[in-house]
């Protein structure tokens, strides 16, 4: 396997992105919640009356986003590093 399948929610010209309360949506498919496993995205659509989409991503493209995301990363001042790893030790320990 050389890549990785994953499902997106489409509702009319919009994309579902995330639920804070009530569901939201975006116009740019790569800001879309992206979906692995296919019934949680039927489920969804079917709560939204929207259809779900099959995608695909090459390992070789998150490889090479990966990179890039640790160079913004690194870009930013120690501080904001610091506030992102303790935000996220917190998830860590929740979950």
């Amino acid at each position: 396997m050389e890549s990785i399948i994953y499902y997106v929610v489409q509702v009319n010209d919009c994309f579902y992105k995330e639920k804070i309360g009530i569901p939201t949506f975006t116009s740019d498919e790569e800001q879309a919640f992206a979906f692995t496993d296919i019934s949680d995205a039927h489920q969804l659509a079917a709560q939204i009356s929207g259809a779900v989409l099959a995608r695909e991503v090459s390992y070789k493209e998150l490889e090479e986003l990966s990179v890039q995301q640790r160079f913004e990363y690194e870009a930013f001042p120690k501080n904001e590093r610091d506030r992102i790893e303790s935000f996220c030790r917190e998830l860590k320990i929740e979950v």
